[in-house]
């Protein structure tokens, strides 16, 4: 009798873990199925210009649907939602796709953008930062990051693209900044809009998170600087020294050369890392003929990030 009790305690139990289970499964579908009904306020209503179709929403489970290819960028900044509207101007042949991605914060939305956008592509003075290019305009503002694609506009599709855009930057409440790490970058011979940020694996490395990136160029030579923000001067030099381990053992390690690690890599390449408070920081890519000019940046980068609050 007491062995029947306990395999019905014991079958109890199990239902109970098994309905809860389910239950709190169907709190998480229906809190991803719920859409965010403040990117419906940021949708545009332009005279001339009407919904060819009803909006349509994906979050991070249906994002594949819309973009599959690119799907994954998104998620790995972690995005939250997407809405895409079509419009038509009426009595017209043109269109426009307005797409807002909310991607949860400015910085996860500064990286994605960072990740799409080119140094080459032309600036547009809109949002946080943005360019127009032909008949796509993209730009940031807060945690939005906007795309918008204009079709049979002819000669006034930059027009109607800025239309578009400037009424969707006018409805975002938090408008934030581009990140504050990229003021310590040294500004002689950094390329303009070429600043990255790289949420994960930085560098190729999975325990290297946070990363901040921006290229430099001498005459058409080219090399860059980095900063990763570690969290801590321990977790700072626990991940530099995780760095100089990996390579301790390979054909071309890494050499302690005063308050810095210099590496030369198989395509005659410098590499120097060192560290700052509580950030990485350094420059790849160095030719031999620009090493005197890097370490020259990265003594400037070195005090800058030491004289962070």
């Amino acid at each position: 009798m007491k062995g029947q009790r306990n395999k019905t305690f014991r079958l109890f139990l199990f239902l109970g873990f098994f309905l809860f289970s389910l239950f709190d499964g169907m709190i998480l579908l229906s809190q991803e199925a719920r859409p965010n009904p403040e990117l419906q306020t940021l949708l545009p209503e332009i005279s001339g210009w009407k919904l060819s179709e009803k909006p349509q929403t994906y979050l991070p489970g249906s994002l594949f649907e819309y973009i599959d290819g690119a799907a994954e960028a998104y998620i790995g900044y972690d995005f939250k939602e997407l809405i895409v509207a079509n419009y038509q101007k009426s009595g017209t042949e043109t269109s426009l796709i307005l797409e807002i991605y909310d991607m949860g914060t400015p910085l996860n939305a500064f990286g994605i953008f960072s990740s799409e956008r080119y140094p080459e592509n032309p600036e547009v003075a809109i949002g946080n930062a943005g360019y127009l290019e032909e008949e796509v305009l993209n730009f940031i503002s807060g945690r939005f990051y906007i795309k918008l694609i204009c079709y049979n506009g002819n000669d006034q599709t930059a027009d109607y693209l800025k239309q578009f855009a400037a009424q969707v930057e006018a409805r975002i409440k938090d408008k934030a900044a581009l990140p504050e790490v990229f003021r310590y970058f040294p500004a002689e011979g950094r390329v303009r809009n070429s600043e990255k940020y790289i949420k994960r694996n930085f560098m190729g490395f999975d325990f290297l998170q946070n990363g901040y990136a921006v290229i430099y160029r001498h005459n058409r030579a080219e090399f860059d600087g980095l900063v990763i923000d570690c969290g801590s001067p321990a977790e700072a030099q626990k991940r530099l020294q995780k760095i100089v381990d990996f390579y301790s053992a390979e054909k071309y390690p890494f050499r302690k050369e005063g308050n810095r690690y210099h590496q030369r890599n198989a395509y005659g390449q410098n590499v120097f890392l060192g560290q700052a408070k509580s950030y990485l920081f350094g420059f790849s890519r160095v030719p031999e003929d620009l090493v005197p000019l890097a370490l020259g940046y990265f003594e400037k980068l070195k005090k800058a990030l030491e004289s962070k609050n």
